[in-house]
């Protein structure tokens, strides 16, 4: 009987790996089609590319499984347009974190603070007052010129670009104020990198760009995007999207973070150059419908 024991802890053994196994098989197999789907995304991405004629970068990676990413030019400099309010949403944020600036603290703004362009403050009676919040929600909803240049004011480029560096973005730079295209024909220009912006976003995404809290309050900002011709485009409107835009001329890009039912994702498209807007924001929304058909 003794000598049985070890042959039927043995066979025990087996029957439990058996069971790990059979349990484990069909995640196996789901990640390695996965990676084939992702590869077979980045054929399609190239093929794409070359009909767009415009200098590209992107990322896309998946947030729960980050091995499970694509990637082209993503470190390589890129003019920011609007883009660039995220980051310096996010260095708002470092500044409230450091008792710089309270986000209750009510701004004056005067006709002369008054910028072209996309906003919805020039519309309002001037003067008129509005908290820091407001100003960060107009200019990641609908990308408010005025808020963004009030918020330069507050904290001036020194800090600003310091502030990116210490936040981990290589790539990011800020020069001028939104609307100076006085500078902007003088070579003067803001720059940004798909890298960078992914990086952030992922930061936003896990909770740990500056602290828990002010994660939160840009994830949230970032869900109230009003513009919706890019990424959200052609993707179903239940899906949950926290992305930010930038559109100059002939730059157009669209960076953020989609929520799937089967797992939630990166996408931080960047293009200059452009011939043809409309060809550039089509091309980032047939990129967005193929990446999320992934998770489907």
């Amino acid at each position: 009987m003794r000598k049985r024991i070890p042959h039927i802890l043995g066979l025990l053994f087996l029957f439990f790996l058996s069971i790990v196994i059979a349990s484990a098989y069909p995640k196996l197999s789901s990640i390695n089609r996965r990676k084939e789907e992702y590869s077979v995304l980045g054929k399609k991405i190239n093929i794409e590319a070359k009909r767009l004629q415009a200098d590209l970068s992107f990322v896309i990676k998946d947030l729960s499984h980050p091995e499970f990413h694509l990637f082209f030019n993503e470190d390589k400099e890129f003019p920011a347009a609007s883009l660039i309010k995220l980051p310096i949403v996010a260095v708002v944020f470092k500044a409230v974190g450091e008792d710089k600036l309270q986000l209750d603290k009510k701004i004056r703004i005067n006709k002369k603070d008054i910028e072209n362009g996309s906003g919805i403050i020039k519309k309002m009676k001037m003067p008129v007052e509005l908290t820091i919040e407001d100003l960060l929600s107009f200019m990641i909803a609908i990308s408010d010129n005025t808020a963004t240049n009030k918020v330069i004011n507050l904290l001036g480029y020194d800090y600003i670009n310091e502030s990116f560096k210490e936040l981990g973005l290589n790539n990011t730079v800020l020069k001028r104020k939104m609307m100076d295209f006085h500078s902007r024909r003088k070579g003067i220009e803001n720059y940004t990198s798909a890298n960078d912006i992914a990086f952030l976003l992922e930061k936003i995404y896990n909770r740990s760009l500056v602290d828990s809290k002010a994660s939160k309050q840009m994830l949230a900002l970032l869900q109230k995007q009003k513009v919706k011709d890019r990424i959200p485009r052609a993707l179903p409107k239940n899906i949950v999207i926290a992305h930010k835009t930038g559109l100059e001329k002939k730059v157009v890009h669209d960076a953020g973070i989609v929520f799937s039912s089967k797992g939630d994702y990166i996408i931080c498209v960047l293009t200059k150059e452009v011939k043809n807007d409309k060809k550039a924001k089509e091309f980032i929304s047939q990129l967005s419908l193929s990446t999320y058909k992934l998770y489907q």
